[in-house]
Formats: C-alpha cells, structure tokens, sequence
C-alpha cells in the first residue's frame, strides 16, 4: 500500500502540515481560556477583552486549518483508492482467460468494492487521522509539563493505558476482520450466480429456494460482520472506561493542587481543558490502532491479488501469420480427464484457405481452438505457426479474432461494441453492418443507440451478427468462428454463409453444422473430428 501513499504525498503532507498547525492553535487558545478568566476574577476588564479577541481569532484559524486537513485528507484517500481499484481492475485484465476463470465474477466484484473500500476505510483514511491526533498528544502533552509537571506525568501515565489494548487482541481483531471480508466474497459471488441465473430461475419458479439459500449466506455475512464490530466494540468500552477513569482521576489531582495553593482558577481551568483535549485523541489513537492492525492482513491478500495479475502477464505476443500453421502429433487432456481430448492430432491449415471444423460435442473441435490461443499447453506434440513453436508465444490474440457461440455484448452504445473504443468511420461500420444483413442499424441515430446489458434489447440473431460484424471490423491474419449460424433464419443464415465464404486473404476456421451441403465443397477443407 506504501506505493499509493507515495504517489498522493502531496494531498498526504498538505494534511499533516493543516493538521500540525491547527493543533498548535487549538492547544495555545486553551492558555488563553484561563488567562482570561483570572484577569476577570481579578477585575481587569479591559485585559480581559483583548485576551477574548485573541481567543476568537485563534479559534477561526484553528477551525479554518482544520477545514484544511478534512480537504486534504478527501483528497488523500479518494486518490489512493482510484489508483488500488485501477490496479484491482487492471490485474485482472492482465490475466490470461483460463486464469481469469480460476475465481468467479463474484470474487472479482468483492475485491473491487468490499476489499477495497474497507482498506479505504481502515487504512487510507486512518493514515492522516494517526497523524493529526498524534499531533495533538504530542502538543498538549508539552502544554501539560508547562503548566504543572505532576500533572503532566499523572495524566501520561493513566491515559496511555488503552494504547495497549489493540496489541493485546491483535490476533482476534486480525481474524474477525479476515472472516468478515471472506463471508462477503462469498455472499457477492452467490447472488451474482443467481443474477446471471435469474432467466433459469424464473423458468422454474424457484424464486423462495432462491430466497432460502440467499437468507443462510446473508446470515452468515451478517454473523461476521457483528463478530467483528462486537469485538471492537468491546475494545472501545474497555478503552473508554479506562480513559473515564483516569480523567477523574487527573480531575482530583487538580483540584488537590487548587486546595493547595498550587494551582489558580484559570490554571485549574487550562488543566481540565488539557485533559479534555488529550483524553479524546487517546481514545480515538486507541482505535485507529486497532483498525490498522486488523487491516494489515486484508492489505497483503489485496498486494498478493495485484501481484498475480502482473506475473499472468505476457510478454511474447504473435503478431502475424505469414504462411499457416501446423499441428503435429498433438496430445492433450484437461486435469482429471479420464482419457484425452485430443490424440494424435496432425493439421495443416494455410492462410488465405477457409476450413470448416465438424465432429459431434466433445470430439475437441473447441479445445483445438482454445490451444491454438494459448489457453492450454499441449501434453505431447508441437503447433507450429510459420514454422515457430505456438510455445514460444504467451498469446496470439494479436493476429486472431475469435468469435463464441454465445455472443457477448457490453451495456453501451452500438458503434462502442462495434469498434471496441477505436477510431472506425461511419461509413465502414454501416458497411460492414449492411453486409451482415443488419440495415437497421446501418445509419447514425442507431449506432449511437443503447444496447442493454447482453444485448437484452436484441435478438438472438441480432446479437449473433453484431459480434461477427465485429470480428470482421478487426480485420485479423485468422478468424475463428465458432457456430456462426446458430439462432438465425434461413435467409440470414444464407448470407452469412455467402459473406464468410467471400473472405479472402485470411486463414478462416468455421466450427458448425449448419452449412448449407452445396456450400460446404466450397471450403478449402472440411475437418472432421472424431467421436467423444
């Protein structure tokens, strides 16, 4: 966390610096409080008021520098968070599909907002705050020797004793923290299972099943969460009972040295006035200890988190395909498979030839594509690509465009989904949108239209060839498509077929069993894949 810390110094010592002076304001009015009431004991009016107006202008500083520290601190935190959920989001952007796929979007979202905010909360906020109210320890404790040293050393010693609370239920504040951000992973990861389910489950109306599992994670959430803040809740009664206790303590002593002559009404006041001032900050010192300390290990999880997304990252990216690729003797199987999915599989694939890949589900038609972009390693065999080993390569997204059966598409406007936030002109688009059969869409009032979350406002088809409009706008050295006809009229389907069948140039790989007989000759190969 040092590292965002660093990169908002400024925001970070401008509040340290409102704080140190609006702490040496708010300790020296305290002197002026019994200063004026012993010169007006002593009937000296006229002393009285310019001491008063000195007060109220050392009050208006004291309260404008800690306006200051709140603007500052704002500041402070707001920064360092924006750049931890920069670096949350950009680790996982960095990681690989199969590694990403290791924790659900649920885990994902948790670290994003619950993890996050709470370091906000416990850890940026509290940095600034530690400072401030050490600042002001630290200065009325020097007041207090100036006024009276047996006082001073009494009201240490006494209220001092809280500071060492956090430290003695490190371990159960450290555990009761862990236990409440993991029941909150899970709660985030279940509900959005059920939200990407909620088609399924309003199709079986298992709505109050739903509402079951819901109230038994909630309540386990919950459960945490009190278990945490009864905990802190326990360590703040015991440090407020012992600071009470201290402060009547100091408060006896005082007026034992009123009694004796020691002390005059103004100093008594200054005295209790110093009491107040300090044995708040002790308290709170107290508890932004415990934050700290209950943060820390939610700290190193959120680094650890960070730090797996920039070692998933790669270097070594695939640029182009100059001739073709090959697969030779290729073995694989995934972990726990009982035989492999693919054996022995030999393949010549050209560019600028079309091939059609069939066989029945689970031959290994998908994961000889998921290979290919270098989301497996071959158990045995090699895949070359112009002769150079895939293995040398950590992605081949560079010069390949892959295109699912399930079409995936982003809650923002049309020509965003289809540009994917590059600079494409209009013209091109309504091209490329008139040559998958979406006239509709081919103008400028609906390329700036909305499209809702997965395309919730399309249809299946529609959804289909937007994203193939796409895959053909990026204009890659291979495109992979993977049921391209799926969910499409006959007439639609036909001109999807002409259009794919019109590509040149490219190295074209097309897994369906769809395609028009009379079409299929018209391929450069027709792959057939063997049986599960």
């Amino acid at each position: 966390m040092k590292q965002y810390k660093e990169r908002n110094r400024a925001c970070y010592l401008g509040a340290l610096a409102a704080a140190f002076i609006g702490t040496l304001f708010a300790v020296s009015l305290q002197f002026f409080k019994g200063d004026i009431l012993d010169l007006a004991l002593a009937g000296e009016v006229s002393a009285a008021l310019r001491y008063t107006a000195l007060l109220l202008l050392f009050i208006l500083c004291e309260n404008a520098f800690h306006f200051g520290y709140d603007q500052f601190t704002a500041k402070f935190v707001a920064g360092c968070t924006k750049l931890l959920k920069r670096d949350v989001f950009q680790s996982i952007l960095k990681r690989n599909y199969v590694a990403c796929k290791q924790h659900t979007q649920g885990e994902y979202i948790s670290q994003y907002t619950n993890k996050a905010d709470t370091i906000r909360d416990r850890y940026f906020r509290m940095l600034p705050l530690f400072w401030a109210i050490l600042f002001k320890i630290f200065f009325v404790s020097a007041a207090l020797f100036l006024l009276d040293v047996r006082i001073a050393v009494l009201t240490l010693a006494l209220l001092t004793t809280p500071l060492y609370l956090p430290k003695l239920i490190e371990k159960p504040l450290q555990n009761a923290q862990n236990a409440q951000i993991r029941s909150v992973e899970t709660a985030l990861s279940r509900i959005n299972d059920w939200l990407n389910g909620f088609e399924v489950i309003k199709n079986f109306s298992v709505e109050k099943n739903i509402l079951q599992q819901f109230d038994e994670v909630n309540g386990q959430s919950m459960d945490k969460m009190f278990r945490n803040e009864a905990l802190g809740a326990v360590s703040k009664l015991i440090t407020s009972l012992i600071s009470y206790l201290s402060y009547f303590a100091v408060l006896a002593c005082s007026a034992w040295l009123v009694l004796r002559g020691d002390f005059s009404a103004g100093d008594f006041f200054v005295a209790i006035g110093m009491i107040d001032q300090l044995s708040y900050p002790l308290i709170a010192l107290a508890t932004i200890i415990r934050q700290i300390v209950a943060i820390r290990p939610a700290c190193r999880s959120m680094e650890q988190f960070i730090a797996e997304g920039e070692s998933a990252k790669g270097e070594r990216s695939l640029a182009a395909v100059a001739s073709g690729i090959e697969y030779r003797n290729v073995t694989f199987s995934y972990p726990d498979s009982a035989r492999p999915v693919l054996e022995r599989l030999d393949l010549t694939l050209r560019k600028g030839c079309r091939y059609l890949l069939q066989g029945p589900s689970g031959c290994g038609k998908t994961t000889a594509i998921n290979l290919l972009l270098r989301y497996y390693d071959v158990d045995g065999g090699t895949i070359t690509v112009d002769g150079t080993p895939l293995s040398a390569f950590d992605s081949t997204y560079g010069c390949m465009t892959v295109v699912r059966q399930d079409a995936v598409l982003f809650h923002d406007s049309l020509r965003n989904n289809l540009t994917m936030y590059q600079t494409i002109p209009d013209e091109r688009l309504c091209q490329i949108l008139h040559a998958v059969g979406l006239h509709r869409f081919a103008n400028r009032e609906a390329l700036d239209a909305p499209i809702t979350e997965n395309g919730a406002n399309l249809s299946g088809g529609e959804k289909k060839r937007i994203c193939l409009a796409r895959a053909l706008l990026r204009d890659t050295d291979v495109l992979i498509l993977d049921e391209p006809l799926a969910n499409l009229d006959d007439a639609t389907a036909g001109r999807i077929e002409d259009l794919l069948l019109a590509i040149q140039g490219k190295l074209l790989l097309v897994v369906s069993h769809q395609f028009t007989p009379e079409k299929v000759k018209q391929f450069d190969g027709v792959i057939q894949f063997g049986k599960a």
